[in-house]
């Protein structure tokens, strides 16, 4: 019979486990995969052929890019606390991560005719649903364990202010988690709102009574919810646990704070809680970066006989070059040089001087007013992403003058400079873009930094598409 700790002094044991089953499933997937590609030519009368070097070869080095990139994405931490569709996310970026970096050394190397497009295809899904299959499974079985009693974990929080009271309402709300709360401590009179269920729990008031209910109840994790204003009783909750196996964690005061990004790190040994930052960092920059560099290739190859005749038109319809460069504003605050094609004529700006364009621009040439209401003029900004000035999708970058007046005018305005600037974006293929509301759009492109996400870039795409850069 299963003992009902067995599970909590495996932990390392059973993350080795699913780190190798992962590895076992990708390989085993690609073998699936060559043979359901090949069924017709490869169950003849003469038997199953083996499978060929080559397609080994490539089955080992994603096993072995799976084996450095998963762990980039947190694939293998504590999943307990999180949302099944969040472990699907990072498992399914990483996955895809993967796909894109064989895909790219196939088309660095030129040997991506040498394997099966359809076998490729049909591996990357299987690889995916078993991925996937094997996560869900393991949560239902680690559900039913921690309804049976099994792989519990027994908590004390300390606090029973508001702070502590939504702490414990959002694991309460949470019990396939495993999280079960044992009593709180507080150690003063209890304030604030609880809610009706903590009442039959016990109240510790004392140092000594917090450590010997620790010892003698197999209490697994204290958790230490309380404002900054309480440092002593924090230090003080600390030091009467000194010495005992229990895991202590603290919750940070964060809640009244609206902030654009959180997370917390570590800097040199020092634990930082990062309250303003790009999600888009460490293994998410990568990730965005690859998905940059083979999209704009592939984008670019197959537009280059547009951008061609689109070179020609502007040629004709008036003097001058075809391509048009401006000084913009991007990444860190840094400048640089965006390519766009031509649209007005080269004296258009001598007159008014820097002003917001617009698709009706009475100052463009009638193929240029064509490239504008298109947005076909922006083709050009794929070299951008190619040199790593631009992203496909971002908040559009502005020129230095319109910068400068309104970083200070316009809430969180530089946050924008956080990412690189964009083809398109989260505002974009809202409508908001060129001479429209610039508090909206900045609106929009903190949304889009905040929860920066492969399928939201997807998401960008297609509304892109269908929807066509549009104006409000």
């Amino acid at each position: 019979m299963l003992k009902k700790g067995v599970l909590k002094g495996h932990g390392n044991l059973l993350n080795l486990i699913l780190r190798l089953g992962d590895l076992v499933l990708i390989g085993v997937c690609g073998v699936a995969a060559y043979f359901l590609s090949n069924a017709y030519e490869t169950f003849t009368s003469l038997g199953v052929q083996g499978l060929p070097g080559s397609y080994i070869q490539v089955i080992m080095l994603a096993v072995v890019l799976s084996a450095l990139t998963f762990p980039l994405f947190n694939i293998y931490r504590v999943w307990r606390g999180s949302s099944t569709l969040s472990e699907i996310k990072y498992l399914t970026i990483a996955w895809i991560m993967v796909a894109m970096c064989l895909t790219l050394l196939a088309f660095i190397t030129k040997s991506g005719a040498e394997y099966s497009r359809s076998w490729m295809g049909i591996w990357f899904a299987a690889g995916w649903v078993a991925l996937v299959g094997s996560r869900v499974v393991l949560r239902y079985v680690l559900r039913y364990l921690r309804s049976s009693g099994f792989n519990h974990r027994h908590i004390v929080i300390v606090g029973t202010g508001d702070q502590a009271a939504i702490v414990a309402d959002r694991l309460q709300k949470s019990t396939w988690f495993g999280l079960e709360i044992s009593a709180l401590f507080s150690s003063g009179q209890v304030s604030g709102y609880m809610p009706p269920w903590l009442s039959d729990k016990k109240i510790i008031t004392r140092y000594q009574e917090l450590r010997s209910h620790v010892d003698e109840n197999g209490v697994d994790q204290v958790w230490i919810s309380l404002p900054h204003s309480e440092e002593k009783t924090i230090r003080d909750v600390i030091n009467a646990l000194e010495g005992s196996p229990v895991e202590i964690r603290y919750v940070p005061d964060i809640f009244e704070y609206k902030l654009m990004h959180h997370s917390l790190s570590e800097v040199a040994g020092v634990p930082v809680v990062n309250i303003s930052y790009s999600a888009i960092d460490g293994a998410n920059k990568i990730l965005k970066t690859v998905e940059d560099y083979v999209l704009a290739t592939i984008l670019l190859i197959f537009a280059s006989p547009l951008m061609v005749l689109i070179a020609i038109g502007v040629k004709f319809s008036s003097s001058g070059p075809v391509l048009y460069r401006q000084k913009r504003v991007g990444w860190n605050g840094k400048e640089f040089t965006m390519l766009k094609f031509r649209s007005m004529p080269v004296t258009a700006e001598h007159d008014t001087g820097p002003i917001w364009a617009s698709k009706m621009d009475k100052r463009a040439t009638p193929f240029g007013s064509f490239l504008r209401k298109t947005s076909l003029d922006e083709l050009p900004q794929l070299f951008n992403v190619l040199r790593g000035e631009m992203s496909l999708i971002g908040p559009r970058p502005e020129r230095p003058v319109f910068v400068e007046q309104y970083k200070d005018e316009v809430p969180h305005y530089n946050k924008k400079h956080l990412v690189k600037a964009g083809l398109t974006g989260w505002a974009q293929v809202h409508g908001w873009r060129g001479n429209t509301c610039l508090h909206t759009r900045i609106e929009h492109d903190l949304y889009y930094i905040e929860n920066w996400s492969l399928w939201l870039d997807i998401k960008i795409i297609i509304m892109t598409i269908f929807r066509g850069l549009v104006h409000k």
